[in-house]
């Protein structure tokens, strides 16, 4: 005999498949939305228990399906791949970024680079073996000396500007961490005091959104606690604890702590790559440059020195004996702007007088120093051949990690995206289950309308 329970039965399936109806028409809306998770209602069958309801009759057996909730389909494995994938594949691009503002500034090979101010300035001291008399040969090889003292100038101010540029950006990071720290923060208390289930799984892929820009700053972990919140780490140290940030300074050019100062040990990031470019790779490429700087001084000095001018002088440097970095090359006050002071002539041993004050044979020896295994020639091709294969090197590493974050991206969206082909499948499912409740509903309610409008009647 039908009773009012199965009333009840096929209202929560109606109820139930009316919910799966709306989070289906909320995926199929935000299918292109980033970062946006699909999410699936959760059902579980009431089971049958004994109750007692308004004409439900004594021992009455209820039934039907209850919601237990509106949860995001994802794989936390994944997701949490991503993130360190993320963080690498902004250490990568970063690192390869910067070096390829460093190799801009050796444009080898060219007319423009250091190693054609170089074969100039030998040659010029090769012209002046020929034609030491020569003024103009003289004064051709000084300017040929003042450029490639430019030069080398120009290239440490370049390497000086990318790590400036590098230092910027540390400055820039630190502000944007704190920002998009503060937003998590925020959405962290937003999703706990939440009763939405739709809307709480909403703002967590506003969440992860930001989580991810972080974790490709600082290569953030993230760790979720009891109250549903995910507490944020940089280098093991705490960036967002519940709705306290703990913020970063990066405005002297070194990303600290502002709590006590000390520096932020990032994972694999741009933080990282930027720590890097500015304390490792500019240092070194600035070491190497001004090697070349001191090497051409030292080198070219003292074979100058104990040379002879046209006057039989001798004992005069070339360039600047003070100024033994890129950055501070120059001519010595000896010779600039004096081409008569160029020593050209070879001493004679014993001496001490050089018979020839314009032999050419010291500019001769000077010009050599192009081939020297250990001049400034070998030390600068070394740079230029360190520098292609780092930058080879990074451009590697970079489409590297490029391909293996495209491919976990791909694998996590493969769990947690939006097919609209599946949607459309659970749509027309839940719609026949809909109608199928309905028609259960429908059913009984004839059954006890034919039960009370006609219970006596018969034999009458």
């Amino acid at each position: 005999m039908p009773n009012i329970s199965g009333l009840y039965t096929a209202l929560s399936g109606m109820n139930a498949q009316r919910r799966v109806l709306d989070v289906t028409a909320h995926n199929v809306a935000n299918q292109a939305t980033p970062g946006y998770h699909r999410q699936r209602v959760e059902l579980s069958p009431v089971g049958f228990d004994s109750v007692s309801a308004l004409h439900a009759g004594q021992g009455t057996q209820v039934a039907g399906v209850e919601i237990d909730g509106v949860i995001r389909v994802m794989d936390q494995l994944a997701e949490n791949r991503l993130l360190r994938e993320t963080g690498s594949q902004g250490g990568t691009t970063t690192l390869r970024t910067h070096l390829g503002r460093i190799e801009q500034v050796f444009p080898e090979p060219s007319e423009d680079g250091l190693a054609a101010l170089l074969d100039d300035f030998w040659g010029g001291w090769n012209d002046l073996t020929s034609r030491p008399a020569d003024t103009g040969v003289r004064a051709q090889l000084l300017e040929r000396a003042g450029a490639l003292a430019d030069g080398l100038q120009r290239s440490a101010a370049g390497i000086e500007s990318a790590a400036a540029t590098a230092r910027e950006e540390i400055g820039r990071l630190a502000a944007d961490v704190n920002a998009i720290a503060a937003r998590v923060a925020e959405l962290n208390g937003r999703i706990a005091a939440s009763p939405n289930a739709v809307a709480a799984n909403d703002l967590r892929d506003q969440r992860d959104l930001f989580i991810r820009d972080l974790a490709e700053s600082t290569g953030v972990v993230a760790r979720e606690t009891e109250a549903g919140h995910l507490d944020l780490y940089v280098g093991g140290r705490a960036l967002v604890n519940g709705s306290y940030v703990h913020e970063m300074d990066g405005s002297s050019g070194v990303l600290r702590w502002v709590a006590d100062g000390t520096d932020v040990t990032a994972p694999p990031s741009k933080a990282a790559a930027l720590t890097q470019t500015v304390g490792e790779v500019v240092p070194s490429y600035l070491a190497m440059l001004d090697d070349v700087a001191a090497r051409l001084v030292a080198d070219v000095n003292t074979l100058h020195a104990s040379g002879y001018d046209p006057s039989g002088t001798s004992g005069r440097d070339f360039f600047d004996p003070a100024g033994i970095t890129a950055a501070t090359i120059s001519l010595s006050a000896d010779v600039d702007g004096q081409p008569e002071r160029i020593a050209a002539g070879a001493p004679v041993f014993p001496g001490p007088t050089a018979p020839g004050p314009l032999d050419g044979e010291q500019a001769r020896a000077i010009a050599a120093l192009a081939d020297s295994t250990s001049g400034p020639d070998t030390a600068y091709r070394s740079l230029v051949a360190r520098l292609g294969v780092d930058v080879r090197a990074a451009i590697r590493r970079d489409d590297v990690q490029s391909r293996m974050t495209a491919s976990t991206e791909a694998e996590a969206a493969s769990v947690g995206g939006v097919s609209l082909d599946e949607e459309m499948a659970n749509l027309v499912a839940a719609q026949r289950a809909y109608e199928a409740s309905a028609r259960v509903l429908t059913t009984v309610d004839e059954l006890l309308g034919v039960l009370i409008e006609r219970t006596g009647r018969v034999g009458r």
